[in-house]
């Protein structure tokens, strides 16, 4: 349906929203298979960092997720979302202090894209609406330029909404 850039075009869903300060404790683990804290809300999030005191200009500001490098690409890193139940929408709060675009992919639980959007800005709000509940794996990837000579393409994601559901009304 479409790329989205403000938290309010989420609203006819009935969102969850996790803010991440609950990881604090966690500071500096990877999350994955093996730790899955919201394995229980049915999703796992990949290749993925706990980051007390990033401060993204997000609701919740403090904790947030750092991503990882993809294996065997020197230049790409990532963050993976999988939901049990496929979603109808989802967004969340980056920042890209080095990456110089980060690529955000819906696909369904077959792996099909469904949509893409490209974000060049250093910091704002990205998430994918459909209309109905499909998407099943986000894939956020952050790439630098082949010329940059810090091959850091990290990026920090924050306050990620996502919901199922539409609200009465909708």
């Amino acid at each position: 349906m479409s790329a989205i850039a403000i938290p309010d075009l989420l609203r006819r869903f009935a969102i969850t929203t996790l803010t991440f300060e609950d990881l604090a404790s966690f500071d500096g683990e990877e999350l994955g298979s093996a730790n899955n804290p919201y394995a229980v809300i049915g999703l796992t999030i990949s290749r993925a960092t706990v980051k007390a005191g990033a401060n993204l200009n997000s609701s919740s500001r403090g904790v947030a997720l750092k991503s990882g490098r993809l294996p065997g690409e020197a230049s790409q890193d990532e963050i993976e979302l999988r939901f049990v139940k496929p979603q109808g929408g989802f967004g969340f709060f980056y920042r890209t202090p080095r990456a110089t675009l980060l690529m955000v992919k819906a696909l369904n639980s077959d792996e099909t894209l469904l949509e893409e959007d490209v974000l060049q800005d250093g910091e704002g709000y990205s998430g994918v609406i459909r209309a109905r509940a499909e998407i099943g794996i986000v894939r956020i990837l952050g790439q630098t330029n082949a010329r940059d000579s810090t091959g850091n393409t990290s990026f920090y994601m924050d306050d990620l909404d996502f919901g199922r559901e539409l609200k009465a009304g909708y």
